[in-house]
């Protein structure tokens, strides 16, 4: 009885579970229409790029005015694919993501500040930042063969996934190497801040070294 009790439960979880990321899906879906409308007007598209840099004010201090950041831990956000950017502001607003900062401003944004901040940052030219010419070549092979399907020959993703040519590269050394942590410590994946089930398999045996060299690929690619 009690097993069959906690099967029920068990099955009711995944329904919910089931069931809130098909909504959300069904709302990114209906952003990303709005978002393709706004940027096929000229007019439109400047006036939420505008608004857009408004109310990326505070996001500055991070991100920078334009989008490059500022910090080497924190990542460009100019150029980024704007559904993309809009889901990751979604799952800062929702919890999905962890930082105090983003979590308490994504909190605070409306749909429609959403949709310019992604319009704003998506229309901001990336500034590669400088890296070792020969560390970046030793990262090429490594990502044409695991890292191009998803993010591209030249890094420019896809509304699924994010750009990551010119990208800042100790963020994604960071980034990668949370993933790869996250897959070989079962006990880090409850508390850490950054989740991927399609990345995590993919760097699990990789060196720190290695994930260096991607990273420096990845920084100059434009």
């Amino acid at each position: 009885m009690y097993n069959s009790y906690r099967l029920l439960i068990c099955i009711l979880f995944v329904l919910a579970s089931y069931q809130m990321a098909s909504a959300q899906e069904s709302d990114i879906n209906k952003i990303s229409l709005i978002i393709k409308q706004k940027q096929s007007t000229p007019t439109i598209l400047k006036q939420a790029i505008e608004i857009g840099r408004e109310r990326a004010l505070l996001c500055s201090v991070c991100h920078g005015t334009d989008g490059n950041s500022t910090k080497s831990d924190v990542p460009n956000l100019a150029g980024q694919n704007p559904v993309y950017l809009l889901e990751q502001i979604e799952k800062f607003a929702d919890g999905r993501r962890k930082n105090y900062v983003m979590n308490s401003l994504a909190k605070d944004f409306s749909t429609e500040d959403k949709i310019n901040l992604a319009i704003f940052y998506n229309n901001m030219p990336v500034k590669p930042a400088s890296v070792d010419k020969n560390l970046a070549q030793k990262g090429k092979q490594l990502y044409e063969t695991q890292c191009s399907s998803c993010h591209g020959k030249h890094g420019a993703g896809s509304t699924s996934f994010a750009r990551i040519a010119g990208q800042q590269p100790i963020y994604v050394f960071e980034t990668l190497k949370q993933f790869r942590d996250n897959a070989n410590d079962d006990r880090l994946k409850k508390a850490t801040k950054r989740k991927s089930s399609i990345m995590e398999p993919i760097v699990k045996q990789y060196s720190d070294n290695e994930l260096r060299v991607i990273s420096a690929y990845i920084a100059q690619l434009h």
